[in-house]
């Protein structure tokens, strides 16, 4: 990978789709949620055949509780909405409809924020709630 701390789309695709990849950096999800390829992000979230489908689904998770949890000071509440609306459109799984509704419902009820479920991936892992 040519630079972790901002990688190019290529690095990622490679790196999503190599099963023994690790994280090229400690907390690397930190530094994705502030870069712009959530597109990128929900193909890898929804795809079955992606050895990192959890992770990047984790991360989903991550920009939505994190934006939540800050009242939008790490991302817009406005940003929040188009990347929901894309993903309501262009992303049918099962996963990210999953993602979707529980995200909602967090922006709904923003009381019901858990830091373990939104930023360390339990929701990703969990997907009988």
């Amino acid at each position: 990978m040519r630079a972790p701390y901002d990688p190019r789309a290529e690095d990622l695709s490679e790196w999503a789709y190599d099963p023994s990849a690790k994280e090229p950096v400690q907390d690397w999800d930190l530094t994705l949620a502030h870069i712009p390829y959530e597109s990128l992000y929900m193909k890898f979230a929804s795809s079955s055949d992606c050895p990192k489908q959890e992770y990047f689904l984790s991360l989903l998770y991550l920009i939505v509780g994190d934006a939540v949890r800050t009242q939008y000071q790490t991302r817009s509440r406005e940003d929040i909405e188009r990347l929901l609306s894309e993903a309501d459109r262009n992303f049918p799984s099962y996963w990210i409809h999953l993602w979707l509704k529980r995200s909602r419902g967090l922006i709904a009820e923003p009381g019901k924020f858990r830091y373990d479920d939104w930023c360390f991936g339990n929701l990703a892992r969990d997907h009988e709630r």
